[in-house]
């Protein structure tokens, strides 16, 4: 499955460890910079969180298909108060819109962008993999995020950058 990502037209199908497979973009190397490197996620530095929180989150970056992308790991959104999440963010201007995880599947919040909802159409439920995930596309690109809890999949990290690459293809990103 090594870089066939584009083949697989429902991830949450696949155990987290078959997708990132196909998600890798880059042949192992003796000495990785970070877990992520045969994604492509070369690069890793430490995000101070807010002080009355402490420690620190990661985030990996690199180039994945001509798009720069992060991935974070234990970031605290404002918007959600002293909760970690995780964060795919892809860097390519889409037509905005807004998805959400509901009752295992993921759902178009308002607006329906055709490409978008063809995306959606081919996901199947699946509440393990799509549990609390929202998607936001706009000017500044696309980004997933979920929160770090006890009944969240630990790896969903994988599937949302599957969901944000597809996306940007189909929206020509």
């Amino acid at each position: 499955m090594h870089g066939r990502a584009a083949e697989i037209s429902d991830p949450g199908a696949l155990g987290w460890e078959v997708v990132w497979e196909a998600l890798k973009t880059e042949e192992p190397v003796d000495d990785p910079n970070t877990i992520a490197q045969e994604l492509g996620l070369d690069e890793e530095r430490e995000l101070h969180l807010p002080k009355q929180v402490g420690g620190y989150a990661t985030e990996m970056s690199g180039t994945r298909h001509g798009r720069s992308v992060k991935l974070r790991l234990g970031v605290m959104p404002s918007i959600w108060r002293n909760q970690p999440a995780t964060e795919v963010e892809l860097d390519s201007p889409v037509t905005p819109f807004s998805v959400h995880a509901d009752d295992g599947r993921m759902v178009m919040e308002s607006g329906a962008l055709p490409e978008v909802d063809e995306v959606l159409a081919e996901l199947a439920e699946s509440p393990n993999v799509w549990h609390d995930v929202v998607v936001e596309g706009g000017p500044d690109g696309i980004l997933a995020r979920r929160p770090i809890k006890m009944k969240s999949h630990p790896q969903g990290y994988v599937y949302d950058l599957w969901l944000v690459e597809r996306l940007a293809d189909k929206l020509g990103a």
